[in-house]
Parts: C-alpha cells; structure tokens; sequence
C-alpha cells in the first residue's frame, strides 16, 4: 500500500492530524496516538499496512 493511500486512509477512519516530526505524521483519536511514516507515493513496507489496520479496527471497535 503507498504511503499517501494509507493516510488517506486513517483520516478517512476520524483520526486527526496533530503534528508531524519529519517524515512521521502523528494521529490521535480518543485519547490513542499513532506515528505513521509518511513517504508520499513511496510503497510501505509490507507488515505496517496490517499493523495499522489492526490498531485501527481495536479503535473503532471500542477495544484498548
């Protein structure tokens, strides 16, 4: 999945943009913070996609 995809993604899901330190933007709903990568067109690597994925669902789903 490219970087711009998976963002797009997690913004798309209610997480807000609170800040990015060089190429890692940091996301944060209900009180959970995340850092992705950010490399615009660039592919991630192979594991973050699902990684993301994962935390993202235990969000939405009410899980910690």
């Amino acid at each position: 999945m490219k970087s711009k995809e998976l963002h797009r993604l997690i913004r798309a899901e209610g997480w807000d943009t609170v800040r990015q330190n060089g190429s890692h933007i940091i996301y944060r709903k209900n009180g959970k913070t995340i850092a992705i990568p950010f490399h615009g067109g660039k592919e991630e690597r192979p594991g973050l996609a699902p990684k993301i994925m994962k935390i993202i669902d235990q969000e939405n789903n009410g899980k910690s």
